[in-house]
């Protein structure tokens, strides 16, 4: 998958991605030069099926999916590889066609399991730990689990187990009521200790209720998006983007405090998420905290380097704590990735203050009255700063 074509070409997403909000997704897409199509339509060249979409593999909207051609159609881990977001596989040296006789699945069976990162193919082929949960899966296959059952259990273990894999579907086992449980030596448990799956009532699709819930957010309807997406972290109490929108819901709603503590809770969950980074250092200088906010736009920064936003506030708050210098090499940058936006003209401005400051004969102004001006021009430009929707 390292040989995918991103130039010229456009990507449908079915569900949403466990770790990644919305518009990093387009950012990344945008900066490669593909576009994301939101609806699937005979003009997409490509589809990525997150976990979000488990559950659904007998929709009718993934009945689409199905019949695209397989190079087309890729797994959320697949897609974050291809992008060099995610390290990619090794150890991969069996071949499909000897996975499906040692494990007893059909190649459709084995297409799906990879397509929800159950199995993790590279290059076609598959390795040892894959080999063990698609022979796993087989037995309880023939134990009467349903494939969407398998498929399920995968989201829920990642959502409630993070960090875990693929292979703690391995301890997988059939409760004398039939649902299934993690086997943990001769006992069966819940998977966390308080989630039960009730197959026959099952809860709500967590992927509608967040959609319900963004819905909710951009008409403006802040406090029905607050209780989805509450609902949303009911189900998936450590998924950083849900902690992220309610961060930003509470934010709107002037609830600062409240949005700090899930912003924090977002970047615990996922320390490179810049997009939270960002908001808690905006959120820092809107309190006068600038060593705080530097810290913060420093991390997102370093955690998503084309990342344009942060840049220009970090700039403009070096030059704030009298970091000048530093602020030069921030400012080009910025002005490389944002060009022609209406900050960019700010930002040359800046950089041409931080220059004279650093070589004030040039302009016959003294140093203390250049960096003051200086000084000043970044703390207007701050003070008229907008938060952008992330």
């Amino acid at each position: 998958m390292g040989g995918l074509r991103f130039e010229g070409s456009s990507f449908f997403v079915a569900g949403r991605f466990e770790r990644l909000p919305k518009s990093r997704v387009e950012r990344e897409l945008a900066g490669r030069g593909a576009k994301l199509h939101r609806r699937l339509n005979r003009n997409t060249d490509f589809a990525v099926v997150t976990h979000e979409a488990a559950g659904r593999i007998a929709s009718p909207a993934f009945a689409a999916l199905r019949a695209m051609e397989p190079s087309r159609c890729l797994s959320e881990e697949a897609f974050l590889r291809a992008l060099g977001l995610v390290p990619a596989l090794q150890g991969k040296d069996i071949e499909e066609t000897r996975l499906l006789s040692l494990a007893g699945l059909t190649r459709e069976e084995v297409r799906l399991l990879s397509l929800f990162d159950v199995l993790t193919p590279a290059g076609g082929q598959f390795g040892f730990n894959d080999l063990k949960v698609a022979q796993h899966v087989a037995n309880l296959r023939r134990r009467g689990v349903s494939l969407d059952m398998v498929l399920i259990a995968a989201t829920e273990l990642r959502r409630r187990r993070r960090g875990g894999g693929a292979h703690d579907l391995t301890r997988l086992d059939i409760a004398p009521s039939g649902e299934l449980m993690m086997r943990i030596g001769d006992v069966l448990a819940e998977l966390d200790g308080q989630m039960r799956f009730a197959w026959v009532q099952p809860p709500p699709d967590p992927d509608a209720l967040f959609e319900a819930a963004e819905e909710a957010e951009s008409s403006g309807a802040l406090l029905l998006a607050e209780r989805l997406y509450y609902a949303c972290l009911s189900a998936s109490p450590r998924d950083p983007v849900i902690r992220f929108n309610i961060g930003n819901v509470l934010r709107d709603l002037g609830r600062l405090a409240e949005a700090k503590a899930h912003y924090l809770a977002a970047v615990d969950a996922e320390p490179d998420f810049a997009e939270a980074h960002f908001n808690l250092g905006h959120l820092a200088m809107g309190a006068g905290n600038n060593n705080e906010a530097i810290a913060h736009l420093e991390r997102a920064v370093l955690a998503e380097p084309d990342y344009a936003d942060p840049l220009y506030n970090l700039a403009a708050l070096y030059i704030r704590t009298d970091r000048i210098r530093d602020a030069v090499p921030v400012l080009e940058r910025y002005i490389r990735l944002d060009a022609e936006s209406k900050w960019a003209h700010e930002a040359r401005k800046l950089l041409l203050a931080c220059r004279t400051v650093l070589t004030p004969q040039r302009r016959n102004m003294a140093p203390a009255e250049a960096r003051r001006t200086t000084v000043d021009a970044a703390s207007k430009s701050l003070a008229n700063l907008s938060l952008p929707r992330s």
